[in-house]
């Protein structure tokens, strides 16, 4: 057997037999609603556009008591446009309109919204009535939206549940890792069945197996041995067993795996899913690759969100949430602002008998700040996608500082030939061209080393790495300038 396994943290759970081969609802299947009557028309301009006018709509039919009209249009659009619309009507009209939807409806809905969404439009439900909603949706995403609202009516709406063994099981794990992510009913067969049982358990599946291209392989003991394409099955002889025609290479996680290595191998290996195992190979669940385009998505947008310091944050989010993500990182920069014009005034004297001095100083400044600044983020990025292994640390920090040095002297050379016929003055070209050199280089390495070092110190290295790149840049930019004019002072009055 060669199952190829990645080595993480194990947590034991069970795939208990009776669901070894339960059917998985299948979300790839569209909702068959009818499209309104400008669909076609709406498909040629921007989602948000069309929101935006479906939700002004329904407001001035719900404020005018059209509550007929509201819930034939309302009935007719798509469960992902459904769930825009609501989010975007206010508060008591959104509430209305749900408490007028189905069950079904509701969990079509939540199918398609994030969790933070989903716990607001519903999370203050009656927990007997939440029960009825959840047991219609997947079980992990009953588990998102339960994450969400408070413990004591978790619990609650877990008992409330006709079926929520399969809940409980799932949230026990993080919801950023495999087992969060994961799905436990998926087809399963055993390697000494023979494959026409294997082809009619699948039939019993019916249109939920439309979407399913392989089955996973357990032997006696539930541990993951292969995989099997449904197209080998159909075409194998009918007295062949499973385990003489699976596939034993198989790659597998575990349950503590975080969400973005899953993502990982599961591009790497060009797979439509990837099994998670416990610590003794059991097979647990199975993350889908459809679950991880949105993990992929969201890890990207987190990242460049912290880089800028505005991680947690929602263009259309409250007030109060960007307030408190923005001003004390804004209060850091304004304190690092004021350490660079700290460093400036040591060199009063000087730039009082050159005032030149004080025009080329956002040049320096800016200059470095854009080259840490883009250092940063390509290191950042490329520590998200595994690019950036700690034992290639070193070698990425003297490729960085390499290139600072060639663009120092590709830039060091233009300002400094432009300072010179500008003011006149040889030795001031000269001292611009290397502050520019040298910060150059500190751009390069404070760039990499800062993202390097946050991950040594195991935090974020997103974590704005760029509010902390540009002010070493700025403020060894100001002294490199000033110092060497110091030094070079008669030479440039």
């Amino acid at each position: 057997m060669a199952v190829r396994q990645e080595t993480y943290a194990q947590q034991t759970i069970s795939l208990p037999a009776e669901r070894r081969l339960a059917p998985k609802k299948n979300r790839m299947e569209q909702p068959q609603t009818t499209p309104p009557e400008s669909r076609a028309e709406d498909q040629s301009r921007p989602p948000e556009e069309v929101i935006h006018e479906l939700v002004e709509e329904l407001e001035r039919l719900l404020e005018s008591g059209q509550w007929p009209e509201a819930l034939e249009r309302f009935s007719g659009l798509h469960p992902v446009d459904q769930g825009e619309v609501l989010d975007g009507l206010p508060r008591e009209f959104r509430q209305s309109l749900l408490a007028e939807l189905d069950h079904a409806v509701v969990a079509d809905i939540l199918e398609y919204l994030e969790p933070e969404e989903s716990a607001e439009m519903v999370g203050g439900r009656d927990p007997a009535d939440l029960a009825q909603v959840l047991d219609l949706t997947d079980p992990d995403v009953a588990v998102d939206l339960l994450q969400q609202i408070p413990e004591e009516k978790q619990q609650e709406t877990l008992e409330a549940m006709a079926d929520a063994a399969e809940v409980t099981e799932l949230l026990q794990y993080q919801d950023d890792t495999a087992g969060g992510l994961m799905i436990t009913d998926y087809p399963v067969v055993t390697e000494a069945t023979t494959t026409p049982n294997a082809l009619d358990q699948l039939r019993l599946l019916g249109s939920d197996a439309e979407d399913i291209n392989s089955v996973l392989v357990v032997n006696e003991q539930q541990r993951l041995v292969g995989s099997l394409s449904v197209t080998r099955l159909a075409l194998a002889r009918s007295s062949a067993l499973i385990g003489d025609i699976m596939d034993r290479e198989i790659n597998s996680v575990s349950s503590e795996t975080d969400q973005e290595e899953c993502a990982r191998v599961i591009q790497r290996y060009n797979l439509n899913l990837i099994p998670v195992v416990d610590g003794e190979g059991r097979l647990s669940g199975v993350v889908l690759a459809e679950d991880l385009m949105d993990v992929v998505t969201e890890e990207a947008t987190e990242d460049m969100f912290r880089i800028a310091s505005v991680g947690g944050e929602r263009i259309a989010g409250p007030m109060s949430n960007s307030l408190r993500r923005r001003l004390p990182w804004l209060y850091i920069n304004l304190a690092t602002a004021f350490l660079a014009a700290v460093m400036v005034s040591l060199f009063e004297d000087t730039i009082s008998r050159v005032v030149a001095l004080a025009v080329f100083l956002p040049v320096v400044a800016s200059q470095g700040g854009i080259g840490g600044t883009q250092t940063a983020t390509l290191v950042v990025r490329s520590m998200a996608l595994g690019e950036v292994p700690r034992r290639l640390g070193l070698r990425l920090l003297a490729r960085e500082l390499a290139l600072g040095l060639i663009h120092g002297v590709a830039l060091g050379v233009v300002v400094g030939f432009v300072a010179y016929l500008w003011k006149g003055n040889f030795t001031l070209g000269v001292v611009l061209g290397l502050a520019m050199l040298g910060n150059m280089l500190v751009a390069g390495m404070f760039g990499a080393g800062v993202p390097l070092l946050l991950r040594q110190l195991r935090m974020d290295p997103a974590v704005s790495s760029a509010v902390f790149v540009t002010t070493f840049t700025d403020v060894i930019g100001f002294v490199l300038f000033l110092g060497l004019a110091a030094v070079f002072v008669d030479h440039l009055v």
